[in-house]
């Protein structure tokens, strides 16, 4: 906090009060004051009206009303508040201290023994200025939050227009929705899909370690290296896109040279309309799909390492048939945080259950785990892909 002045009104309308007053500032140890003398109730609610002060001398012999010094005691509250008293009377020194005045001084003390009052004189304004300090601090911060908030919000739009349509039909009635639940603004859990060739589709969750800002700017990051092997898929360049277990390895690659300290975990499938097959991997992600098809739901089988924590990862890619209607829902880890049960087997088996109603949307899922105002305690991310004839 820079240094500033410390303004100090006195309320008085006496020539020799406010001498003696400026006389004691001059020996006051506290440096640059500036005393603005008030000789009318009109001068001091000016003041009060457009500037700050740090102490205020109320001298009562000029103005003896006690309700007057207690306006101005709240009005000023919590600076100190000096009253200034033209005798020592019990009565009048009870009503000036129930009335808001922090110190009192007769106008005998103030000639007797000045030093004391230059002493009280610093420890208010001492007092003072450790209120104008914290109110200083406080607007600080609150400037700050409200800078980063903003920044956050934006931040949050931009993220939130990297994702994919939360709704879509696709070719041959394939049907993708999803629904995404940060626990902060900012989310680390991350949603793609992605049209490929021969009526071939793309679809992934990742689940970046961590919450907040320096997690969603990973996912910022994964939709720039897939939009960037989409670029070279449809140039005929690469395909990377088509296989689950490439991609994964060349997100690992990718992520361990930006040398940023994040991991994720992900899974990801290649659906081929024109042979109902589903290809896909998994990169350390739990829990595992579920395929709910003829009846059953089951999880998915498969392991992987995490994406961008180690330099030669190994990974699995798995192909399955699949029947004419069937439904895959993935989840981000943050779905076990919400689950009932007493460990992750339980967790996972009742996840199972709620998902073998076939026609379940991730939103109606998601409600069946958790109220809608309950704060969330990790990002929830649901994701189902899914063909109904």
């Amino acid at each position: 906090m820079e240094t500033h002045e410390s303004i100090i009104l006195i309320y008085s309308s006496d020539t020799e009060t406010i001498d003696s007053i400026f006389d004691f500032c001059e020996l006051s140890q506290t440096k640059s004051l500036r005393l603005v003398t008030c000789p009318n109730e009109e001068a001091l609610d000016d003041h009060l009206d457009h500037h700050e002060c740090s102490l205020v001398f109320i001298d009562l012999k000029s103005f003896p009303d006690g309700n007057q010094l207690d306006a101005i005691a709240q009005r000023v509250s919590p600076k100190p508040t000096i009253a200034i008293l033209p005798e020592l009377d019990q009565h009048l020194l009870i009503r000036a201290l129930r009335n808001g005045a922090d110190s009192v001084f007769t106008q005998t003390e103030m000639r007797s023994d000045p030093l004391e009052l230059v002493r009280c004189l610093d420890r208010q304004l001492q007092r003072a200025h450790a209120i104008e300090e914290t109110r200083y601090l406080r607007d600080t911060l609150s400037k700050s939050l409200e800078e980063l908030k903003a920044d956050q919000d934006a931040a949050a739009q931009i993220q939130q227009r990297l994702l994919p349509p939360a709704e879509q039909t696709l070719d041959d009635g394939l049907h993708c929705e999803y629904i995404l639940r940060p626990s902060m603004l900012l989310s680390g859990d991350f949603i793609d899909l992605i049209n490929l060739h021969d009526n071939k589709h793309l679809f992934y969750l990742a689940d970046v370690s961590g919450h907040g800002a320096s997690s969603a700017m990973v996912t910022v990051l994964l939709k720039n290296m897939t939009n960037r092997l989409g670029r070279l898929y449809n140039r005929g360049d690469s395909k990377t896109l088509e296989s689950p277990m490439a991609l994964l390895k060349h997100f690992n690659r990718e992520i361990l040279l930006t040398s940023l300290g994040k991991h994720m975990t992900m899974l990801v499938g290649v659906i081929d309309l024109n042979n109902s097959t589903l290809t896909y991997s998994i990169g350390g992600h739990h829990p595992s799909p579920l395929l709910t098809q003829g009846g059953k739901t089951v999880f998915l089988e498969g392991r992987g390492m995490p994406v961008g924590l180690f330099e030669e990862p190994i990974y699995e890619e798995h192909c399955i048939d699949l029947d004419e209607q069937f439904s895959i829902a993935l989840f981000s880890d943050g779905i076990l945080e919400i689950l009932e049960g007493d460990n992750s087997d339980e967790k996972e088996q009742n996840l199972r259950l709620q998902c073998q109603d076939f026609d379940l949307t991730p939103e109606q899922l998601l409600k069946r785990l958790v109220n809608s105002e309950t704060e969330m305690p990790d990002d929830v991310a649901i994701m189902m892909v899914s063909r109904r004839c």
